[in-house]
C-alpha cells in the first residue's frame, strides 16, 4: 500500500475536522432552513451605500467573511452569542486546530469586532462572541423584520462555502438580497456594494460555473437618452439559492424605461 504524502494527509484530515465541526455547529444551532440577514449586510439604505460586506471583501481573504457567517448560522437564538474554543472555529474554517489556525481565528473576530458586527468578551476563559446588528453601528441584534434575506442551510450542507470563491460568496449574498430577474451594471457596484466591478464578474463568473445563477438578455427603451434601446443582462439564482426572500429588493425599479421582451 503507497503511503500518501504528509501534505496530502494534512489536507484530508483538515476537510475531514472541517465538515465535522460545521455539522456539530448545524445541529447545536437546531436551525431548519435558513440564516436569516438583513439588508443592512450587503447595503445600507440611506442612499443605498456599502454595507460590511464590501469591507470584509476588500480587508482580507474571505476568511473574516466565512468566519462571521458560521458564527450567524451558530447563534440562533437570544442572547445572540456562543462560547466555544478558537479550535472549533479554526476547524470549521478548515484550517486545523494548531496555533496558526487560532491565530487566523483571532484576526478575523478582530475585524469583525472594529466593523462592529459582534461583541469580543471573555468568559471562563473562552471567547464569548455576540452578534451586532448588520448595520454595523454596534446596535444590539434583534430578530429581523422588514427588509432581509436568507442564507440557505444547503450552503453549509452541500458544501457551497468551500467550493464558492471569495468573490462568488460576496455576489451570492448580494443575489440573494435581490428579486430575481435582477440587473446590476458594474458601474454602479462600487458605489452600492464597495467593491470592485472585477469582483462581481468573477463572482458572476463562479456562480455561473457552478450552474447556482441563470440570465436572460432583456432590452429596454428609453426614450430619454440618445440611445434609447438598451440590451441588459438580467440574473436569477438557481437552486438551492433560490428560495423566495421576504425582503428581496427590485432594482429593476431604479432604471428608466421599460422592458420589451426578453432576447435570448
Amino acid at each position: 500500500m503507497t503511503k500518501q504524502p504528509r501534505q496530502l494527509q494534512d489536507k484530508a484530515t483538515r476537510t475531514l475536522l472541517q465538515d465535522k465541526s460545521i455539522q456539530t455547529l448545524l445541529d447545536d444551532s437546531k436551525r431548519k432552513k435558513n440564516v436569516p440577514i438583513r439588508t443592512d449586510f450587503v447595503q445600507l439604505p440611506e442612499g443605498k451605500t456599502p454595507g460590511a460586506l464590501g469591507a470584509l471583501i476588500n480587508s482580507s481573504n474571505g476568511r473574516s467573511l466565512d468566519l462571521y457567517l458560521l458564527h450567524r448560522l451558530a447563534a440562533s437564538a437570544t442572547p445572540w452569542d456562543t462560547k466555544r474554543d478558537a479550535a472549533v472555529w479554526s476547524r470549521a474554517m478548515g484550517l486545523g486546530d494548531g496555533p496558526y489556525g487560532k491565530d487566523a481565528v483571532s484576526r478575523c473576530w478582530a475585524k469583525l469586532a472594529e466593523r462592529k458586527l459582534i461583541l469580543r468578551e471573555r468568559e471562563s476563559k473562552q471567547a464569548k462572541i455576540t452578534t451586532l446588528h448588520e448595520n454595523g453601528k454596534g446596535d444590539p441584534y434583534t430578530a429581523p423584520a422588514g427588509k432581509y434575506f436568507t442564507l440557505p442551510l444547503e450552503y453549509w450542507t452541500d458544501n457551497w462555502y468551500r467550493e464558492l470563491t471569495v468573490q462568488g460568496k460576496a455576489v451570492l449574498l448580494v443575489a440573494r438580497s435581490l428579486r430575481p430577474g435582477f440587473y446590476l451594471p458594474g458601474r454602479l457596484v462600487k458605489k452600492w456594494y464597495g467593491f470592485s466591478p472585477d469582483v462581481l464578474t468573477d463572482g458572476l463568473k463562479d456562480l455561473q460555473d457552478h450552474e447556482l445563477i441563470t440570465f436572460e438578455n432583456r432590452t429596454r427603451e428609453d426614450y430619454g437618452t440618445e440611445q434609447i434601446t438598451f440590451t441588459e443582462r438580467h440574473y436569477s439564482l438557481k437552486g438551492p439559492f433560490n428560495q423566495p426572500s421576504k425582503g428581496q429588493i427590485d432594482l429593476n425599479q431604479l432604471f428608466p424605461g421599460n422592458f420589451t421582451t426578453p432576447r435570448g
